[in-house]
């Protein structure tokens, strides 16, 4: 790991001790596209830089660690508009009408939903401005959004200002479709709009626990933003951040029990940035300008970041035409250890037994590898990962990434890496035979491990059954039993494969 940079704070609290900030590059690579008039708004997310091109309606996945071009989605748009961005559940979410100047008056697909586990993408119509047409306008770029625009009961809101607003519009999303019927418009108190064709609403949780906004307007100062009491509009509070700059770019987060801001700084339009704490006097940190770039005229350079541990932070600059960078922002304390060592698999296979008796699966350490070979399957078939915690278990699954309680693995998803998190069920789509992995995740700063489904080969799992007796019975690792089992699950007797149900 490179040290880029170390400008540290130290700050003290009424009950804790004063801490140090660092903030270590970590990647950085200039094998950027060129062309800055397709490539405009982008973010970081799960290891990877998401950029949207605005002329080809493609949404590209590029590599921080050498730029390179991994994945496209395509809208199907041409000469689109750039707005992309992602909810709190990993969805992608697209802007795709060709409309100039920003016209979401009519009820066509406007935006493209890219659900996070995978599949067809989910075409958005909706008239968002049917009940407040004065509000209609350009708008460049989308706010991150809050939530789950895939989730049935809770769903996500899509906070819109346009360069006619006078207050900001809620756009609830439930079930990957715009909730019509809940569309308001919230107006604020205390503090000025100053709205522009680029200004974001980014939520995010302060370290008090509540619920706040951060409204960014690139010509004016930002607001920090909390409900009323009615939850029907918006109390504003204007806040500085040392040395801002007029560019699209910014971030709130908390960190080490601080509300921090990232955010662009002077020069305009140049690929400088800094954090800070709000109204703070000076900077915790403050990444300088990259000399020998030219400034961007698309007047943007943008920063988001993601927590990885109670001790560290991944941040991501996109700057367009330019370069990709991350950086790692620390305070003194120990890595947690989260290293798995033992595994087993447990699902609606076994009855959800954790037991050794109950049919649980065990991962093997193969070549330094968590290895489950010949696993067989129904379709349907939920499951998890469930790894020792002292005398309890943690359960790891997947993101429930189409808000009805589970992760679909199906054929497009078998040989790739998943975020093993604590997450939803598994689940899998096709019945079969299927080999297991759990390796060090290369897809997500913030999740220690991944799990790699493949399919095994037809033979995988019968030379277990080579020198068995007819009334003898195994589970699928070869452990032996009594007698016929009575707990349901798939077993191996007389050389065969036999479901228990």
């Amino acid at each position: 790991m490179k040290k880029f940079l170390l400008l540290a704070a130290f700050f003290a609290a009424l009950t804790m001790s004063a801490q140090e900030f660092t903030l270590t590059e970590v990647t950085s690579t200039t094998n950027v596209p060129a062309d800055r008039s397709n490539n405009r708004q982008g973010f970081g997310m799960a290891g990877k830089f998401i950029v949207m091109d605005k002329v080809l309606g493609q949404i590209n996945f590029y590599n921080p660690e050498d730029g390179a071009l991994e994945n496209t989605l395509e809208t199907g748009a041409t000469a689109s508009w750039p707005a992309v961005t992602r909810d709190d559940a990993g969805n992608i979410i697209a802007r795709v009408d060709n409309s100039w100047p920003g016209n979401f008056m009519a009820d066509t697909v406007i935006m493209k939903i890219f659900p996070a586990g995978g599949g067809d993408p989910i075409d958005v119509e909706a008239n968002i401005f049917a009940d407040f047409e004065a509000e209609n306008g350009r708008c460049d770029f989308f706010s991150f959004i809050e939530g789950n625009v895939m989730d049935e009961d809770e769903g996500g809101i899509l906070w819109i200002v346009t360069a006619k607003s006078t207050g900001i519009l809620k756009v609830p999303f439930i079930g990957g479709e715009v909730d019509a019927d809940h569309i308001a418009l919230f107006p604020i108190e205390g503090a000025t709009l100053s709205p522009t064709s680029s200004t974001v609403v980014n939520p995010y949780v302060a370290a008090d626990g509540t619920k706040h906004y951060m409204l960014w307007t690139r010509n004016a100062q930002p607001v920090d933003l909390v409900m009323n009491d009615t939850e029907d509009g918006f109390i504003g509070t204007t806040f500085t951040l040392p040395n801002k700059g007029a560019t699209n770019g910014c971030f709130p987060f908390t960190f080490a029990g601080k509300d921090l801001v990232i955010y662009t700084t002077l020069p305009n339009y140049g690929n400088a940035w800094a954090i800070a704490e709000k109204n703070a006097e000076a900077p915790i940190a403050v990444v300088p300008e990259v000399a020998g770039f030219v400034t961007n005229g698309f007047q943007c350079n943008w920063l988001n970041a993601e927590l990885v541990n109670e001790n560290k932070v991944l941040i991501y600059q996109y700057f367009p035409g330019n370069f990709f960078k991350t950086y790692e922002l620390t305070i003194p304390g120990e890595e947690p250890n989260d290293d798995i060592t033992e595994a087993y698999l447990v699902g609606t296979f076994n009855g959800w037994n954790q037991t050794a008796e109950g049919g649980r699966i065990a991962f093997e350490d193969i070549d330094g590898i968590l290895t489950a070979n010949g696993v067989e399957l129904m379709a349907n078939d939920e499951f998890k990962i469930i790894v020792p915690n002292g005398d309890d278990w943690t359960w790891l699954g997947g993101e429930d990434a189409n808000g009805v309680g589970y992760f679909l693995i199906n054929n497009d998803l078998l040989d790739t890496p998943i975020r093993l998190i604590d997450g939803s069920n598994f689940r899998i789509e096709n019945a079969g035979t299927y080999n297991f992995e759990i390796l060090p995740s290369q897809l997500d700063k913030a999740a220690s491990y991944a799990l790699r489904v493949t399919e095994a080969e037809p033979n995988a799992i019968e030379t277990i059954a080579t020198d068995v007796q007819d009334n003898t019975w195994y589970n699928l690792q070869g452990v032996k039993f009594n007698g016929k089992p009575s707990v349901p699950g798939i077993y191996i007797n007389g050389g065969k494969k036999v479901v228990i149900k």
